[in-house]
């Protein structure tokens, strides 16, 4: 495997380093009036088999006491279409509406104070569901957007993830639970089995990480029974293994000698863009954060605070761990248009695309060692750097080293095994190809990385997700698209009834 160079410098590039090789693509905008327009994708969500993963499986049974949770922040038309395949399948339902108060405006700094929340509000979740779950009243709860879920042995707990009709109305949604879940295996079956992993990416990540036998069974094939259970405490089956849709570079677990080097970099988190920010690690630990404007500003000054206190699970003193490399492996998620940096409309659903990692680093969510922190007063909480052109180097036992992404693009998508699998359900090139690829100036597009793009992300990828939404039929002219790929994204998003590939 290559060494690593560590720069904590912003690239600069003479020519886009992924220019005709990567390029831009935007599924058509389909403008939905009814709620009978979701029903299609909810179907096959309906269908899908329960599993605690990331992926829309809702397994919906007749008979089946169920409660959808929602809040004002939701569409009403997506509410009423929940509505109608809870009632098509039978199903003796409750819906219940929480207030959030007004939906807020998002800049990607807010990720700092919303991840200290946020965190705050998933453990008084994981409460309601226990109490839910101890008072026998359903049978399952749809509940949540992401993050980890408590034990279902009594309930079934699955994500609601549906905000607005843009973000239900995909082939994301359609794909079948076969496909979605051969894919998942394909990657954690490298994963799993992978010595040493390295993730490297044009807007400078390059890390490496060392996967211990210690994080492991006798046979790789789950995780260490004793580690699941220090961070897992009451919920081992949710850690003992990989999280559908959601899978882990590397595992969300700790130990006393991590094993990594090098540097997380980027222009996304999880809440919306952020300028170019670099973040230098050492056995799993920041050390260092350069760049990076207001979020940057925060997150020094939060790590500057917490570096001298002691956080249980943690391998040493401090906050600023980093424990999560996780990727998405649905290739027809894409980046919201609609309400764009508002509510819950952020780029938390955009993980979900195939071949897209997040790169996590603070308390792991939800873990055992994260509510002992928050009981002893501890802040705790975790934040993002999305990779979306990341190529994945997986050294295996043999020696030989295997690429798991390339560019963005997860390899999975054009495995003989997984295309004879999608030849069942429809036309392979149709579904194994991505619907969205984002256009990055300097990138993947014509321009000067810094002054067109990484000083100030958010200005470009309003006007790119804008121009996308009402001027589809120019956009791919615009940026120097790929016109196979939204050619085949037309074909698949209603038969070719969108706006044009231009």
């Amino acid at each position: 495997m290559q060494a690593a160079s560590y720069r904590m410098s912003m690239p600069s590039y003479e020519s886009p380093p992924l220019l005709g090789k990567r390029a831009p693509r935007c599924p058509p905008y389909l403008e939905i009036t009814q709620a009978e327009q979701l029903l299609p994708y909810l179907e096959e969500v309906a269908k899908r088999p329960y599993n605690q993963g990331l992926h829309a499986c809702w397994d919906l049974r007749p008979g089946e006491r169920v409660l959808l949770r929602v809040d004002n922040w939701h569409d009403p038309l997506v509410i009423e279409a929940c509505r109608q395949i809870l009632e098509k399948y039978g199903c003796q339902y409750e819906i219940q509406v929480a207030d959030r108060g007004p939906i807020p405006a998002w800049e990607g700094h807010n990720e700092v104070e919303y991840y200290l929340a946020r965190t705050k509000e998933l453990a008084d979740w994981m409460d309601q569901w226990e109490k839910l779950a101890n008072e026998g009243k359903y049978d399952k709860v749809l509940w949540g957007y992401g993050g980890p879920i408590l034990r279902d042995d009594r309930m079934k707990i699955q994500r609601m993830p549906f905000i607005t009709p843009e973000m239900l109305a995909s082939p994301a949604h359609t794909l079948p639970w076969e496909l979605l879940d051969a894919l998942d295996r394909w990657v954690w079956e490298r994963v799993r089995k992978a010595r040493v992993v390295r993730i490297v990416d044009p807007e400078g990540t390059d890390i490496t990480f060392v996967n211990q036998d210690g994080y492991y069974d006798q046979n790789r094939d789950r995780y260490n029974a004793e580690l699941v259970g220090l961070f897992w405490k009451g919920n081992e089956k949710f850690g003992e293994t990989y999280l559908p849709g959601h899978i882990g570079l590397r595992p969300w677990l700790f130990l006393p000698n991590e094993e990594s080097e090098g540097v997380i970099a980027g222009t996304m988190n999880h809440i919306g863009p952020v300028p170019w920010i670099a973040l230098r690690v050492k056995n799993s630990r920041i050390v260092e954060i350069r760049e990076g404007g207001m979020f940057g500003e925060k997150l020094r000054k939060l790590m500057e605070e917490t570096d001298g206190l002691e956080y249980p699970g943690m391998p040493g003193k401090g906050l600023f761990w980093w424990w999560e490399a996780s990727m998405g492996t649905n290739p027809h998620i894409h980046r919201p248009r609609q309400q764009f940096l508002t509510g819950l409309v952020n780029c938390l659903y955009e993980r979900m695309r195939s071949g897209v990692i997040h790169m996590g680093f603070g308390t792991i969510i939800s873990s055992a060692p994260e509510k002992v922190a928050a009981q002893s007063g501890l802040p705790v909480g975790h934040w993002h750097v999305h990779l979306y052109f990341p190529t994945v180097f997986c050294e295996m036992p043999n020696g030989v080293t295997e690429i798991l992404v390339e560019d963005g693009h997860l390899r999975a998508l054009d495995e003989p095994g997984i295309r004879r699998i999608a030849e069942k359900y429809g036309d392979p090139d149709l579904l194994l190809s991505e619907s969205w690829v984002p256009a990055v100036p300097g990138i993947n597009v014509k321009g000067d990385y810094r002054r067109d793009y990484a000083e100030d992300p958010t200005a470009w990828t309003l006007v790119e997700l804008q121009v996308c939404r009402r001027w589809h039929h120019l956009f791919m002219e615009m940026v120097g698209g790929d016109h196979v790929g939204c050619t085949r994204s037309e074909r698949l998003w209603h038969g070719g009834r969108g706006h044009g590939c231009g």
